[in-house]
């Protein structure tokens, strides 16, 4: 911990109002449980996930993230921050590239209190992750950018506060992400977000927002399309509601990578999701524009006055002056920050500076300097940006130069703000539990290539941007150069790699950049540069990067660089098989073939396992009163426990309406459960219901209680053939199952007489499942033609087929690329 640095000012605090202070204390409780072993891990893992905490890929200590919507934050704040950090992190904070303030290595026990800490100064950590609506983000220059149309900051925050806490917003099927920009150069990204607001004017002057949706990046990204040209200021939030109720209903809740909104757009199609969006638009009707026009919220960002000279010719603010404060060598210094990181404001007079953080982090130290420095040369407001750094808007021009002396004092005066050289990286392997590679230390690496302040003008418009893993939290996908990390096997070895993404964009004309090549993490230096050097040996006159890149295309420059794809072996040189800055080999988790019965019932535990986190957040609103979240949650857990007893039909139902029907054809009306669970959906109700009182959300919750314990217990009973039977020892009645529906892929010919199952496009272990389902309804010695995808499932689904005693005849691939497979499989009797 670092010692605490005088400040020129003291914290202040507000009291914390009833409600948060209620609901911090609720978390304390289930804290403590968990720590002391009466809750368990797995069952507290959602609840913490909804209050912002993620755990890390360090065994006990947390990342905590605070929301800062649209990245508004005051010194006051920035000063607790820094107080919190110091006493209960590291010493670190770290700007994330949605504009939150994370902090690592927090142990659990001390979460209450750097919430209450938080809720002081109005800040939160609530609905920072998990199935929610993220943090806002918006451009950071609104209300200063000499472009925007008029400032979109009242907008986002009216907007992130509305949903804060919202019933709607508590169990989405996967988290949604929203952002605001104010002019077409688009500094927040709108083409990459569930739900991107574009400020834009119509002939007859009025202003609204240009809606896209369907944004997302990710192992498959998408770029938004637009949903409404014109959305007007007073239809803003039942607009971004609509959709939050056609994703609720829609969104896929079993399969995570398949879960995000984009996904609900592919299967329904662009057309049929408008459509249904309108539906619920028109749903939503009491909170239409025409009984209830938008209540902005106030965002106080006034400029201070402008510096008067005195009578020597100097300036001064407040006493401030920068007279005798340089020298010839610190102005050359001076205006190579100036040129990349003061940005002209559209009041005359006023400037914006942005101070550079290396990927993002910041010490405590430099906290409580930037929050003096906002006070003494603005009026006590920041922003956190999207590309991981601070800016202080509303400086007097001529007073910039001081400033710019006082960031050096705390070493915070780096030029090339948001240029090549300001690399984005996530934290990666040093402490997501989900990074493959580290990407700060390949960002290091990349440091060498790119100094500060003295990058070529060729380079000017070029980003590069590093993810350690496929999620694409640092958005390798729509940067100019994109690096994401994987892993690679060669013999008893395993390789760090990064895939390489060219071309991204979202100024101009949005696009995913291509993926090239596959690198090993040591020669990503040497491939990079021998890009730009082609770049500069081919390039036309006055040819940017970016436009080299378009009009050379991925093959060209992936021939280029495919020598640097080589991988030496471990004995020619080991230290390929080492991260950047890691100490020991890489390594990389393996899961060995033959598991899609235990994927199987691994699906079904999980899935009761939620059903369970559901019922236990549902118990804490009753508790404290918020009856709508405990109806929801109830709804959750009925639904999850429902989709976990149709795994064992082969199903994994992508919407509520279809989960309800399938069950109550497939379990519920042959007896597996008793008769008051049949027709769930009239039982459960509808999620929308706006009934709140504590009578109907005790009934919702007893009867989820007694459905959920219902179908653990017919889990309980079930063996690995995965066959459910009634809680009684005889069933009544014997239904033959009905063959599972398949959408099949265009037809190959089959060149064996065996009828053929086409599973390609089903994922493990749900293929496995179907297969078995159909061998037990065919007799002994009968033979089944399936076709299954390459990777996984051909080679889980023969070994687990084996395992189950039949005969696997043949397996030989579909056609000459192999990316589908047929496998022949005889039935074994009894």
């Amino acid at each position: 911990m670092n010692p605490q640095s005088a400040t020129s000012r003291e914290v202040v605090t507000t009291p914390i109002p009833p409600a948060i202070a209620e609901e911090i204390e609720t978390f304390e409780t289930e804290a403590r449980r968990c720590l002391s072993g009466e809750l368990s891990p797995d069952l507290f893992k959602p609840f913490r996930l909804q209050f912002g905490i993620y755990g890390q890929r360090q065994p006990g200590v947390q990342m905590v993230r605070v929301k800062i919507p649209f990245g508004g934050i005051t010194a006051n704040q920035l000063r607790r921050l820094a107080d919190l950090v110091d006493r209960y992190a590291t010493g670190v904070g770290h700007v994330t590239t949605r504009q939150d303030i994370q902090m690592h290595f927090v142990e659990l026990k001390n979460v209450p209190t750097i919430m209450r800490g938080l809720a002081e100064v109005g800040l939160t950590t609530r609905e920072a992750c998990s199935n929610t609506v993220r943090n806002v983000t918006a451009c950071h220059l609104a209300g200063v950018c000499p472009s925007e149309l008029f400032d979109v900051t009242p907008y986002a925050k009216t907007v992130a506060y509305h949903l804060l806490r919202n019933p709607l917003n508590q169990s989405l099927p996967r988290k949604f992400k929203i952002a605001f920009s104010g002019c077409t150069h688009d500094c927040a990204l709108t083409p990459i977000h569930d739900v991107g607001l574009m400020a834009v004017k119509r002939e007859d002057g009025a202003i609204g927002f240009r809606m896209v949706a369907g944004g997302g990046l990710g192992p498959l990204p998408r770029m938004a399309k637009v949903l409404r040209e014109f959305t007007p200021m007073d239809e803003l939030i039942p607009s971004i509601e609509a959709v939050l109720k056609v994703f609720d209903a829609l969104g896929n809740r079993k399969n995570r990578h398949k879960a995000r909104m984009k996904f609900v757009i592919d299967k329904l199609g662009f057309d049929e999701f408008k459509r249904r969006w309108e539906e619920a638009y028109v749903a939503l009707g009491y909170s239409r524009p025409s009984t209830q026009p938008i209540r902005l919220l106030e965002h106080r960002d006034q400029p201070v006055p402008l510096i008067m000279p005195t009578r020597n010719g100097a300036s001064s603010v407040a006493g401030h002056s920068t007279n005798g404060r340089q020298d010839a060598g610190h102005n050359s210094l001076f205006e190579i920050w100036k040129r990349s990181n003061v940005i002209p404001q559209k009041q005359k007079g006023y400037v914006t500076a942005v101070i550079r953080l290396c990927m993002g982090d910041i010490t405590v130290d430099q906290m409580r300097a930037v929050a003096d420095l906002a006070e003494r040369y603005s009026n006590g407001n920041l922003r956190t940006t999207i590309t991981q750094n601070l800016v202080v808007r509303w400086i007097a021009e001529d007073q910039i130069e001081a400033f710019y002396h006082d960031l050096v004092a705390c070493g915070l005066a780096e030029p090339g703000a948001d240029r090549v050289e300001d690399i984005i990286a996530c934290p990666g392997t040093d402490s997501c539990g989900l990074g493959i590679t580290s990407s700060k230390g390949m960002a290091r690496a990349l440091a060498e290539l790119f100094p500060s302040g003295r990058v070529p003008e060729d380079l000017i418009g070029v980003n590069i941007k590093i993810s350690g893993c496929h999620n694409s939290c640092a958005q390798h996908h729509i940067a100019t150069i994109g690096l994401h990390g994987v892993g690679k096997r060669m013999g008893d070895h395993t390789v760090p790699m990064y895939e390489l993404h060219l071309g991204g964009r979202v100024n101009g004309t949005a696009k995913i950049g291509q993926l090239t090549v596959k690198l090993p993490a040591k020669a990503v230096p040497a491939a990079i540069a021998h890009l730009l050097a082609v770049y500069r040996r081919d390039r036309k006159i006055g040819e940017n990067l970016p436009t080299f890149i378009d009009r050379v295309g991925k093959h060209v420059l992936k021939d280029e660089l495919i020598p640097y794809t080589i991988v030496p072996t471990y004995e020619e040189d080991p230290t390929f098989y080492y991260d950047w800055e890691g100490e020991a080999p890489f390594v990389l988790e393996d899961h060995g073939p033959g598991e899609c019965a235990g994927g199987a019932l691994e699906m079904i535990e999980n899935g009761i396992l939620e059903a369970e986190q559901e019922l236990y957040v549902a118990r804490l609103h009753v508790e404290k009163h918020q009856y709508a979240m405990a109806v929801n949650k109830s709804y959750r857990a009925v639904l999850a426990a429902a989709k976990a007893l149709l795994v064992t039909e082969g199903l994994d139902p992508s919407t509520d309406a279809e989960t309800f029907r399938e069950f109550d054809n497939r379990i519920a009306q042959k007896g597996i459960v008793p008769a008051l669970y049949r027709n769930l959906a009239g039982k459960i109700g509808d999620l929308g219901s706006k009934e709140n009182t504590e009578q109907f959300a005790r009934e919702k919750m007893v009867f989820a209680k007694g459905f959920v314990d219902v179908c653990r217990a017919v889990t309980e009973q079930m063996g690995k053939d995965l066959k459910l039977t009634p809680l009684a020892s005889v069933a009544e009645t014997v239904v033959t199952p009905a063959l599972v529906a398949e959408e099949s892929l265009p037809t190959l010919s089959a060149p064996t007489s065996a009828p053929v199952y086409d599973l390609r496009g089903v994922a493990c272990p749900l293929n496995y499942v179907k297969t078995k389902l159909r061998l037990e309804m065919m007799e002994a010695g009968e033979r089944l033609e399936v076709w299954l995808d390459a990777g996984e499932p051909i080679r889980n689904v023969p070994m687990s087929l084996k395992n189950d005693g039949h005969k696997v005849l043949l397996q030989e691939p579909l056609e000459p690329e192999a990316l589908h497979y047929r496998v022949v499989v005889e039935k074994v009797g009894e």
